[in-house]
C-alpha cells in the first residue's frame, strides 16, 4: 500500500502570524513535521508508541532541515503541504514538503530524518537505526 506523496490541509489561524500577519516561519517547521507523520500514518505506518511497544522504534528523528521560502501567507487562507520521500539510504533518508495556497507555492522544505531506539547504553539517548525494509517498502509506491 505504497504511496508516492500525501497532502495534507490548513487553514492559517491568527496566532500562526506575526505582527506584520504574515505566517511566522517556525510555523512552517511545525507543520512539515506534521505532515512527516501523516505522511507514515498514510502509508500504514503505526502510530511512533505502538512502534516503540512492538519493535522499539520510538519515532523519525529530524537531524537537518532547510526551507526556502517563496511567497507570503496570512490568517484565513487554506494551504496544502504535499510531502514525499527523496531519497532512503541506509539510516537517514530525506524528506521534501512543499507548502501551497492553490497554484502558489509558499516554501519548500527538506528534512533529513533518521528511524531510532533509545540507545541500550544510556537510555536517555537515542541512536539511530537500519532503515527496517517494511516501513521503506511501505512508504513506496
Amino acid at each position: 500500500m505504497g504511496v508516492s506523496s500525501h497532502v495534507i490541509r490548513f487553514r492559517i489561524a491568527y496566532s500562526d502570524c506575526d505582527p506584520a500577519q504574515i505566517v511566522f516561519f517556525a510555523n512552517y517547521f511545525k507543520w512539515f513535521d506534521t505532515a512527516s507523520r501523516e505522511f507514515f500514518t498514510a502509508c500504514g505506518v503505526p502510530s511512533w508508541h505502538q512502534t516503540e511497544r512492538e519493535r522499539g522504534i520510538i519515532g523519525a528523528p529530524l537531524v537537518n532541515a532547510q526551507a526556502n521560502f517563496l511567497a507570503p501567507a496570512t490568517y484565513g487562507e487554506d494551504i496544502e503541504i504535499e510531502t514525499s520521500v527523496d531519497s532512503w539510504g541506509n539510516t537517514s533518508f530525506v524528506m521534501r514538503h512543499v507548502a501551497r495556497r492553490g497554484d502558489i507555492t509558499l516554501a519548500e522544505g527538506r528534512e533529513v530524518r533518521v528511524f531510532a531506539v533509545r540507545d541500550p547504553d544510556d537510555p536517555k539517548r537515542i541512536k539511530a537505526i537500519q532503515i527496517p525494509e517494511d516501513i521503506k517498502s511501505a512508504c513506496m509506491a
